[in-house]
Parts: structure tokens; C-alpha cells; sequence
């Protein structure tokens, strides 16, 4: 790739997951949270055995090919179809400018140091269902892309843009860092930083696609409670209100963010989770209130940040 570029920090602005390109079939039959539909599972195509995935540059060029830049940026291993524009923003920018802002901020422990992380970027979706198949061994769980816990992987379709990365990202660092997270702020915080801008050296997450789904909630009086939110588990988050508790996490995550309080909050519930596993004291602790005044108050924030007629 050459000398590596200093990044501009304000291009973070459009970072984004795109609205996805695909038909309302393919939406519907691929991702259940763009439905509204239930989990999702992982199905193996019939003709391929589960694939070990490199932990090495080499290996990882061996297995996808001319066809792919490779790169290796600390712990993680990059593959992908990209032009070379577009994978350098990827890297030099998305990729290590992000990482880097979200260690300092919240994933500052040495728990997953040297545990390498192989990344594969997909330029468009018939490239990335042909690579799963080729390269893992599985058909698609979702438009967007997905991390592999137990080998440490992620797979994205760049065509949903490159916010999809710093989603996926973000599992793999919390699952060495806080392994014990429920649900609501591992994907709280893996949503809310799939759309933001920098400022700084940190990240700040910005509305996006999740968010008129929460407003109509708010507005018909759907919404679940927070401290039901929190209390979920992952059968539950992942129900016929997946997508909305998505967006109703997410936007918790966004309130604490602006409060300044959710470094802290993070932080302390990963040193005691067991002392509250699903974080309510540790909200209300920081917050200085108890949980039904802070709910009270976020929906005030939704409604005079986010009310629009």
C-alpha cells in the first residue's frame, strides 16, 4: 500500500453503514432484524466443512489470492477486493484510527494483546457470499457481515459501508476485554459507533438508520423499559423486536455517551460484573439517581432531541 497516510479525521463523519443495495428478498431472506424476524443462525453451505482461517500474512494470502490485498496492522489481518483507494481508507484509516480511539476509550486492557484478528472486506455482496462459501465455508447470516467468536474472524460486505467494520470490530474487542457484557451493551456500543464522526482523539456516535424505528416506538408507547432492556438475555434481545431493541439500545448507549458517562459506566461494570450482571447499578451509580428517574429522564431526551412532526 505504500507510505501509510495520516488520517483525516473529519472524513469519520460518513462513516456509516449504508442502507443495503440488495431487493426486499434478499433483505428479508438473508437478516431477520430488517424484518423484524427472529435470530439468525449460522447454516454451512451442504458442500463445505467448517474452514480454519489464517492467523498469519501468508496464510491469509495463500487462502484468498491475487485478487486480494493483504495487510497486517497490529493485531489484525486484513484481506480484501477493494480497489486500492478504497482498501487504504479502509485500513490506514477506518481500521486503525477507529481502533486506536476505541482502545483508549474503552478497551484499554492487555486481556486480547496478541490475538490476532483476520479481517476479510468483500468489495459488493455477490463477492461476499461467494467468499463465505469459499473462504469459510458458510452461507450469509446477514447482509452486513458478522465476527466469528470462536476463531476470531470478521467477514463485511463493504457495500453496506465501512461503519459495518467498526460494528464487528468492536465485538471482537469486547469479547477478550469484557467476555461477560450482556447483550444490551454489547450491541448498544457496537451500534452506536457504526455511524460517527471524531472529535478529537475519540469517537462520538451520530443518528442513523436504527433511529425511526425508536421514535415510532416512543411515540405508540412500545418501547420496553430500560431496566427490562438491560435485563435481557440474548433470546430474548434477538426476539420479534430485535431490530428495536437494537435501536432502543443503541440510543441508551447514545445518552450515557452524551451524558459523559459511559467510559466510566463501561469501564466499572467490566471490573464487578458480578456484582450486577445486567449493569443497572453501575447506571445508577454513575448517574447519581435510581434507574427509574434515569429512564424517566432518557425519554425526556428522546422525545426533545429526536421529536420531529
Amino acid at each position: 500500500m505504500g507510505r501509510r497516510r495520516r488520517f483525516p479525521a473529519e472524513a469519520l463523519v460518513f462513516l456509516a453503514i449504508w442502507p443495503w443495495l440488495a431487493t426486499a428478498g434478499d433483505a428479508g431472506r438473508l437478516d431477520s432484524r430488517l424484518s423484524g424476524g427472529g435470530p439468525v443462525t449460522v447454516r454451512l453451505s451442504p458442500f463445505a466443512k467448517p474452514r480454519e482461517i489464517p492467523k498469519t500474512l501468508d496464510g491469509m494470502r495463500r487462502l484468498t489470492g491475487d485478487d486480494f490485498l493483504c495487510v497486517e496492522r497490529g493485531d489484525c489481518l486484513v484481506a480484501g477486493d477493494l480497489g486500492p483507494g478504497e482498501y487504504e481508507y479502509l485500513v490506514d484509516g477506518v481500521l486503525d484510527y477507529c481502533s486506536a480511539a476505541l482502545r483508549r476509550v474503552f478497551f484499554n486492557r492487555d486481556s486480547g494483546a496478541g490475538k490476532k484478528v483476520s479481517i476479510f472486506v468483500f468489495r459488493d455482496y455477490a463477492s461476499y457470499e461467494a467468499g463465505l462459501r469459499r473462504f469459510i465455508g458458510m452461507e450469509p447470516i446477514s447482509p452486513y457481515g458478522h465476527y466469528g467468536h470462536l476463531q476470531k474472524y470478521i467477514v463485511i460486505n463493504y457495500e453496506t459501508g465501512p461503519g459495518t467494520l467498526v460494528h464487528e470490530l468492536i465485538h471482537s474487542l469486547m469479547s477478550e476485554d469484557f467476555p461477560e457484557a450482556p447483550i444490551w451493551i454489547a450491541e448498544g456500543l457496537a451500534s452506536l459507533y457504526e455511524q460517527c464522526r471524531a472529535e478529537g482523539d475519540v469517537l462520538k456516535g451520530d443518528d442513523n438508520w436504527r433511529l425511526p424505528e425508536l421514535k415510532e416506538a416512543l411515540a405508540n408507547g412500545s418501547l420496553v423499559s430500560l431496566s427490562r432492556l438491560l435485563a435481557m438475555s440474548p433470546a430474548d434481545f434477538r426476539d420479534n423486536r430485535e431490530s428495536l431493541n437494537y435501536a432502543e439500545a443503541r440510543y441508551f448507549c447514545k445518552y450515557l455517551e452524551e451524558m459523559g458517562a459511559l467510559p466510566r459506566i463501561y469501564q466499572d461494570f467490566r471490573r464487578r460484573p458480578e456484582k450486577d450482571p445486567a449493569g443497572i447499578l453501575f447506571v445508577a451509580n454513575t448517574l447519581g439517581k435510581p434507574f427509574e428517574a434515569i429512564e424517566a429522564d432518557w425519554r425526556r431526551w428522546l422525545r426533545f432531541q429526536y421529536w420531529r412532526e
